[in-house]
């Protein structure tokens, strides 16, 4: 389908998806809707492996949600069904944080694999929802303490902070901080590295780290055992041991 809110590029089995709704890139019923159709495709694409979310411009990652758009809030995908999808992907999502994210924008941070940001004073993240008598909707409250732990997140969500990617970086919601001009050159290195990885091995982990996590230790090793069988299996796995006796890098195919 044709993007009008959002920009899907990809290279190298790398996909780039721009919230494309500058100054802020807050979301609205175009962006919910065209992001869930995006996960779908690149999902099921063997031309993506990892995906990179960032905003257009050079002020906002993601403002959260357009409030101008209230009338469509029940209209078209939810937003916590969207952010669940990219939390649950097989591929790796990476957010590449260029200005402030805030509140949603902060919410589809959390649910990306990896999460770098940019040194910009300007940039801030968090959910200041509070303020204005309300919370977090997209699932802050629950990724939030489960990222920082109880207390740390209670005070961050009760009091509305808004974090430098310094502070955020020492409590550990970023991951990496890089200066404005470097922000996309370091996630895009960071990426294709992940992407030479063994993509069945990698989709194996993330699903069976997503299911112990949100269902409990049981069924997350149910899920491993599942994929350890079928990666016996895989060309991915044959490549992988015959690299290691050829003393070569393995190539692999995702097979």
């Amino acid at each position: 389908m044709g993007y009008n809110n959002i920009i899907v590029s990809t290279k190298d089995f790398i996909s780039t998806i721009t919230l494309n709704r500058p100054p802020t890139n807050s979301v609205n019923l175009g962006i919910r809707e065209e992001l869930n159709q995006a996960i779908t495709e690149l999902e099921n694409s063997k031309d993506t492996r990892v995906v990179i979310i960032t905003g257009a411009g050079e002020k906002g990652f993601c403002a959260g949600m357009d409030v101008s758009d209230i009338a469509n809030i029940t209209k078209g995908p939810n937003g916590n069904d969207v952010l669940n999808r990219i939390e649950r992907s097989t591929k790796p999502f990476i957010a590449a944080i260029n200005g402030y994210a805030l509140g949603g924008g902060c919410e589809i941070a959390m649910v990306c694999h990896f999460r770098f940001m940019t040194d910009n004073p300007k940039a801030l993240i968090g959910c200041p929802e509070v303020n204005l008598g309300i919370t977090p909707g997209w699932g802050g409250i629950q990724r939030l303490p489960r990222i920082l732990g109880k207390s740390k997140a209670l005070d961050m969500i009760l009091f509305s902070k808004r974090l430098t990617a310094q502070e955020a970086l020492a409590i550990g919601l970023v991951d990496k901080v890089f200066p404005a001009a470097a922000l996309m050159k370091e996630t895009m290195a960071y990426a294709i590295a992940l992407s030479k990885r063994a993509p069945l091995a990698v989709n194996a982990t993330l699903q069976g780290m997503s299911v112990g996590l949100e269902k409990g230790l049981e069924e997350g090793l149910r899920v491993d055992r599942e994929w350890s069988s079928k990666l016996g299996k895989s060309k991915d796995a044959t490549e992988g041991f015959t690299a290691f006796f050829e003393k070569r890098e393995p190539v692999f195919k995702g097979e």
